[in-house]
């Protein structure tokens, strides 16, 4: 038995009223229930549509509930994330690119000569990431929200977190090392490497956005 345009939209305000704010889900849990209700029907056309409804949601939650598998899936879409990121990471640290990031870790490393202090060179250095990494929160912020349609999959790319923590990270080792900073100068050249690092992050955030974004508008045929 096929369900009505009607109670169709039922079972999706039924989703809603969950305070599920996220589109991706919303279409998900609605088509399981939606299938769940007619394989019920099929097999008991006696019952009315709202016992079915009702079976179908005790089958669909059970023991969870919508909001135990809407975090789930958020760390789920984390772990990929970050696993896809990390691969895109790794394609600048092999041949060809890899010579830029040396490049990159070369001249940063050159303009240290026209500083007195290491320390205060890369407080510098590391609060450049903060500008670098703007643009990635930016986009974030701006591709968040498609149609007035929230995706948790965009939502998850929030780079916020490290827009700020990998600067403060990078701003307190050198604080602790600030006499080995003066003694060996090859600490200099590895706070060097781990500022390439930040940028690798942020090029790859704001590519890893973009795609996803393109994604989602096919998958779900937005504009």
């Amino acid at each position: 038995m096929k369900l009505t345009t009607e109670q169709i939209e039922y079972v999706s305000n039924y989703v809603k009223s969950f305070d599920i704010k996220w589109y991706e889900l919303q279409v998900e849990f609605t088509d399981h229930m939606v299938s769940s209700i007619e394989e019920i029907w099929e097999k008991d056309p006696e019952l009315t549509f709202h016992q079915v409804k009702q079976n179908a949601a005790n089958k669909f939650v059970g023991d969870s509930s919508f909001k135990a598998i809407q975090e789930e899936r958020k760390r789920i879409l984390q772990k990929l994330y970050r696993k896809v990121q990390w691969k895109m990471i790794t394609e600048y640290l092999k041949f060809p690119k890899i010579f830029g990031s040396i490049l990159l870790v070369y001249l940063a490393y050159t303009f240290s000569a026209y500083f007195v202090s290491p320390q205060k060179y890369l407080a510098v250095l590391f609060c450049s990431l903060l500008l670098i990494g703007l643009p990635s929160l930016y986009y974030w912020w701006k591709s968040k929200e498609i149609d007035g349609k929230h995706f948790l999959t965009l939502e998850t790319l929030n780079p916020n977190l490290l827009v700020f923590s990998f600067p403060n990270l990078g701003m307190s080792m050198s604080n602790l090392l600030k006499q080995e900073l003066v003694q060996y100068q090859w600490l200099v050249l590895l706070f060097c490497c781990i500022w390439v690092l930040g940028i690798l992050i942020s090029i790859t955030a704001i590519h890893l956005q973009k795609e996803t974004k393109e994604n989602v508008k096919k998958q779900y045929q937005l504009n």
